[in-house]
């Protein structure tokens, strides 16, 4: 009867490392939640405001995400569509984005992050600037892509022109 419940207990203790051992390698390996540094900053002297601030901002930020094979499927006649990287963008990028999104205009605009493993395929050497359907669309860094009725009407590449495009 012992022996019983003592294997009975090991089994219990195994199962439960186990599975802690999922969740960290899921954590730090797929998702990134633990071990994640966004700022590159080591100390922990964020104000809860702070920390309020951008859980605000994480949760906004996928508004209008959509998927780089839906980038030609969007409802709208007029509509922009932003590829880039949230890892390695500048913040001045990520500004500009966030407030065009906060304000009110006439022409959506539509996020597609080329660091999620669905997008990877848009990740090129070399930008294709008129791509007619959705597995043309080559990226080297960030574009900023103009669809008009389908078609591609604009395509800026360029960082400093992508947030003026933005302003």
């Amino acid at each position: 009867m012992k022996n019983e419940v003592k294997n009975g207990i090991i089994i219990a203790i195994v199962v439960v490392l186990i599975l802690a051992l999922v969740y960290l390698t899921t954590a730090v390996f797929l998702t990134g939640e633990i071990g994640n540094n966004k700022n590159g900053d080591s100390d922990n002297n964020s104000t809860s405001e702070e920390n309020a601030n951008e859980d605000v901002s994480s949760l906004t930020s996928y508004d209008n995400m959509i998927i780089v094979g839906r980038i030609f499927d969007q409802e709208d006649d007029t509509y922009m569509v932003i590829i880039y990287s949230q890892k390695d963008s500048s913040d001045a990028l990520k500004t500009a984005i966030s407030t065009y999104d906060s304000s009110d205009h006439d022409v959506k605009l539509y996020k597609v992050n080329k660091d999620e493993a669905i997008n990877k395929s848009v990740v090129s050497d070399t930008d294709n600037t008129m791509p007619t359907n959705s597995s043309e669309i080559k990226v080297k860094d960030n574009a900023l892509i103009t669809i008009s009725n389908k078609t591609v009407s604009s395509y800026i590449s360029d960082d400093e022109q992508i947030m003026n495009a933005l302003k």
